[in-house]
């Protein structure tokens, strides 16, 4: 078994790779490795030949006010069924850390799928930084304005409200792959200003709402443009309660100050 950095000519193995540990629809497949994957630095384990592990880092930045930190997030990461519990995906890890190491990224970032993986990254020196909870909030007196904006003047409005809370900075590659077929809002409630990334809801629910800032008191403010009703309403900030959301690793010096990173995507 070997580790390397993965190229162009890995990635029909990538993605089969992807979609036996995911079940992801191969059109939701093809968009990362079109959008994400060309400013991602992937890596993989092959055994014979054959690939068996991967992994991508995505640059990031962790911010806080006038602080800015150079960051991987770890996204993705799989091994072929029929090779887990060899250990295959610590290998990789430890590989794929002495390489970013070498390129001065300061922390690394992932968002586990379950407890159980939360506890096998904390055993490999992550530390839980944030919570998750998905709440149902019923909305039935829309107050305040919504108006449709862009990726980009989403990224501006999103720094502004997390301007004081340490977080992740995402690219626009990044906000479009992570809201693919969602739109961005800038919502206005009396004289105060947030922002929502917003996906069509089914079963009743008006929509899901996969970011609010700076938080569920703006929520009537987007019903003025999507309706009242029901908003299935996902939550990260730190102090939340539920499933483990943001993990960190930091490769050189600790910053305590900047935890606990608010991540608010998964890229899901």
């Amino acid at each position: 078994m070997r580790t390397r950095k993965t190229g162009r000519e890995d990635i029909p193995a990538l993605k089969a790779l992807w979609q036996e540990a995911f079940g992801d629809e191969q059109q939701d497949i093809d968009l990362f490795f079109e959008t994400v994957y060309p400013n991602a630095t992937g890596f993989c384990a092959e055994d014979g030949g054959e690939l068996v592990s991967m992994l991508f880092a995505l640059p990031q930045t962790i911010v806080k006010e006038e602080k800015q930190l150079k960051c991987a997030y770890l996204y993705a990461v799989a091994t072929k069924k029929d090779r887990q519990g060899e250990g295959l995906c610590s290998a990789l890890l430890a590989y794929a850390e002495k390489e970013l190491r070498k390129r001065y990224f300061e922390a690394l970032l992932l968002s586990p799928a379950s407890e159980r993986l939360a506890d096998f990254y904390a055993e490999r020196g992550f530390t839980r930084q944030t919570g998750a909870k998905k709440t149902l909030l019923d909305c039935a007196q829309p107050t305040g304005q919504a108006t449709e904006i862009g990726v980009q003047d989403y990224a501006g409005l999103r720094e502004t409200a997390l301007w004081d809370i340490a977080h992740v900075r995402y690219d626009k590659a990044q906000l479009e792959y992570a809201m693919a077929g969602g739109k961005f809002y800038c919502l206005m409630a009396g004289y105060a200003m947030g922002c929502a990334a917003v996906k069509d809801g089914k079963d009743g629910v008006q929509a899901v709402v996969c970011e609010l800032l700076p938080g569920t008191e703006a929520l009537g403010a987007l019903a003025e443009k999507r309706g009242a009703g029901k908003y299935e309403t996902f939550s990260s900030l730190p102090g939340e309660d539920g499933e483990t959301w943001c993990m960190l690793k930091w490769l050189g010096r600790a910053y305590p100050e900047l935890e606990p990173v608010y991540m608010g995507f998964s890229l899901e």
